[in-house]
């Protein structure tokens, strides 16, 4: 069982990282197959088609840093469907896997079909603690849904350029492994594409689900 970490009696998530477990980032160089880092990196993860971003794996260690996320550890449970919160296995029924996403529903009637994430999923126990302690879903909003169709197919992370002075990174963004491209990404996390979805009613899973702007304005 994966120890869990409390900090000042708060439950710190599996994916959360500690200030002591990041590294100075090596800067990448370019070769004849896309970019690679110049030597060995301490936290390194040996990946031959994806460059990642370093971590060390020392959780528990200093403060926890509670908007970022520790890239080998969301990697691993989107990976195995472990739940973020305490990397147990992830709650699963006949309708899929329960995952929660930021309130997207004025995107369209099809919401969340389609939709890629970043957040791993989640067992029913943590499900109100993940949108409590997650800033993306305390900010936006959280729903709960079930997932049947999960396809882990992109990477979320910098693309390198060559510029006039070197390589520079663009902005985050997506990238499917699939993608040429990929081998000119420093990536940190999985990216998970959800499809056959079923928007879980919140009073059923106790999860505050806000009022969608659409129906704010009518």
């Amino acid at each position: 069982m994966t120890e869990l970490f409390t900090h000042k009696d708060r439950l710190v998530p599996y994916i959360t990282p500690w200030s002591r477990e990041k590294v100075t980032q090596p800067v990448p160089v370019a070769t004849l197959h896309g970019i690679a880092y110049p030597g060995p990196a301490e936290g390194r993860d040996a990946d031959d088609d994806v460059l990642w971003q370093c971590w060390r794996r020392h959780p528990g260690a200093g403060e926890p840093l509670w908007s970022e996320v520790h890239g080998p550890r969301q990697r691993h449970a989107m990976h195995r469907r472990l739940c973020q919160v305490c990397a147990g296995p992830a709650d699963r029924d006949e309708q899929g896997w329960l995952w929660l996403l930021e309130d997207e529903r004025d995107s369209g009637p099809t919401w969340p079909d389609g939709e890629m994430t970043t957040h791993p999923p989640v067992c029913r126990p943590c499900l109100p603690v993940a949108a409590r302690l997650c800033p993306h879903l305390r900010r936006r909003g959280a729903v709960a849904v079930r997932v049947a169709e999960v396809i882990v197919d992109a990477v979320y992370g910098h693309r390198y350029h060559h510029g006039p002075f070197g390589l520079y990174a663009g902005k985050a963004d997506v990238f499917l492994t699939s993608s040429w491209s990929i081998r000119w990404v420093v990536g940190n996390q999985l990216v998970a594409s959800l499809s056959q979805c079923t928007v879980l009613d919140p009073v059923e899973t106790g999860i505050k689900t806000p009022v969608s702007r659409a129906q704010i304005r009518r």
